[in-house]
């Protein structure tokens, strides 16, 4: 028989990016294999400390870092342990390192295991559980973690598309690595690592993946881990059931960008230029 889910538990040892990318690229795993979500269990009493960790030879980050970095749902464990102000910075820390992460509460692991499993962040095309859309309208300034150049930026997205120029731009910043719509030479951030990638967006003229036809209107979600991601089309059926409030509310749509040593202003600049010019 078929296996209904599987927990893979990475500990500190190993960077989740990998696996996430790996279920992805993989063609014979991902027919029968899903990647529901990345959950980080966070060490509330001793986070500071893990995020000081020094960075491994040839990496840029620690494993602390970018399990966070790469997380869809966060747990505060041993918040037994801690004050309330302290906790409370706590979270802070961690969404000025990723803000698009939904995060609870715990002590001794009790976790409520709905809110953990069968999330749908990479599958789910719900627009309701794309909470990072409705609720972060502006930057994570990092004033209270302690690299601050791991950051969220989110890029407003109130304008119907061209999917063909977004999907472009999309692969130019993953692939190219640099600010889209700058030369090479120009658009050169020391230190740019791009880790997550999450957009809800009005798209014209979208075209599948694998497919050759294309959708005239549609809302699309993106997903992206590193170099990697995947866009797929909210089902009309879903799309309509909330479309009276997405309509009304132009900061539900945006794409949202996690990384280190993000160059905001320029990557703003060359959003706000394609906007412009992919608007319809």
């Amino acid at each position: 028989g078929k296996f209904d889910y599987i927990l893979l538990e990475t500990t500190g040892l190993a960077d989740p990016g990998n696996i996430a990318t790996m279920l992805w690229s993989n063609e014979e795993l991902g027919s029968d294999i899903r990647l529901d979500g990345i959950v980080t269990m966070v060490d509330s009493k001793n986070l500071r400390i893990q995020l000081d960790e020094k960075v491994p030879e040839g990496q840029t980050m620690n494993e602390a870092q970018k399990q966070i970095a790469f997380a869809d749902r966060i747990v505060l464990n041993k918040t037994d342990l801690v004050k309330p102000d302290e906790l409370e910075d706590i979270e802070r820390i961690v969404l000025d390192i990723n803000g698009t992460a939904k995060v609870s509460k715990s002590a001794f692991a009790k976790v409520d295991l709905d809110s953990i499993l069968n999330i749908g962040a990479y599958a789910d095309i719900d627009p309701a559980n794309l909470s990072f859309a409705a609720a972060k309208g502006h930057d994570a300034h990092g004033h209270h973690h302690i690299d601050k150049n791991i950051s969220t930026i989110a890029l407003s997205a109130p304008v119907r598309m061209k999917w063909p120029a977004v999907d472009e731009w999309i692969q130019e910043l993953l692939w190219d690595s640099r600010v889209p719509g700058s030369s090479a030479e120009a658009s050169q951030s020391p230190g740019m690592e791009m880790l997550r990638l999450k957009a809800l967006l009005l798209a014209a003229d979208f075209a599948p993946v694998g497919s050759e036809q294309k959708i005239s209107r549609a809302t699309v979600v993106v997903q992206g881990v590193r170099e990697m991601y995947d866009s797929f089309v909210v089902p009309e059926k879903k799309a309509s059931k909330d479309s009276d409030a997405m309509q009304t509310c132009e900061s539900l749509y945006k794409i949202v960008l996690i990384g280190r040593c993000l160059p905001k202003e320029e990557l703003r600049s060359s959003w706000e230029s394609l906007l412009q010019k992919a608007a319809v």
